[in-house]
């Protein structure tokens, strides 16, 4: 569980991080606007393509060190270069396999829902080490142990991601539902 330090400087952290990336967008107009969040697109399509391959390489490497059946994978679907809203499902600590399994189960059958993906807390420090390595005073209070594991996927708009927040916000394990439509200008 997060500290109330390690908390507030983290949310600092993702706060400034905000204002720099929307005082950047904002000088251009709309044109600049579309034009980042087309090549802020294409890289996390590129980044989520790569990490769905090594988390299904790891699987496929556990599955036969282990010599047990091999973990479910969840696909990505061929409409994730399209347009859509990023949402992240964050569990709490402490989370049971049970209660990840069944906000995964709600995620995969929600019609809402494309390019699902799991991200424990060794991929989540990774991500946070690589997003945050202008800052080297952050990545160094932060240990993994502090970062929450997630589900992220996409939606087509808005309400979409209301409604899977309304499927899946009961559910036991899930911390809170954190839609990137609440960091774009209204």
């Amino acid at each position: 569980m997060l500290d109330s330090d390690t908390d507030q400087v983290l949310r600092a952290a993702l706060r400034a991080e905000y204002d720099l990336a929307h005082e950047a967008l904002r000088p251009g107009g709309v044109a600049a606007v579309r034009a980042a969040a087309v090549r802020e697109h294409r890289r996390r399509a590129v980044g989520a393509a790569g990490l769905v391959a090594l988390l299904l390489l790891g699987g496929v490497a556990g599955w036969w060190i282990a010599g047990s059946a091999p973990p479910a994978q969840t696909a990505a679907p061929q409409s994730c270069d399209g347009p859509g809203t990023d949402v992240s499902v964050f569990l709490k600590q402490g989370t049971t396999d049970e209660q990840r399994a069944e906000v995964h189960t709600v995620l995969e059958s929600s019609a809402e829902v494309y390019c699902l993906r799991f991200e424990d807390q060794v991929t989540a420090w990774r991500n946070f080490r690589r997003q945050f390595s202008d800052a080297p005073d952050l990545v160094s209070a932060t240990k993994p142990e502090n970062l929450p594991e997630s589900f992220r996927f996409r939606v087509a708009d808005r309400a979409g991601a209301d409604a899977v927040e309304r499927l899946v916000a009961p559910l036991g394990g899930v911390s809170d539902v954190v839609c990137s439509c609440e960091l774009l200008p209204s």
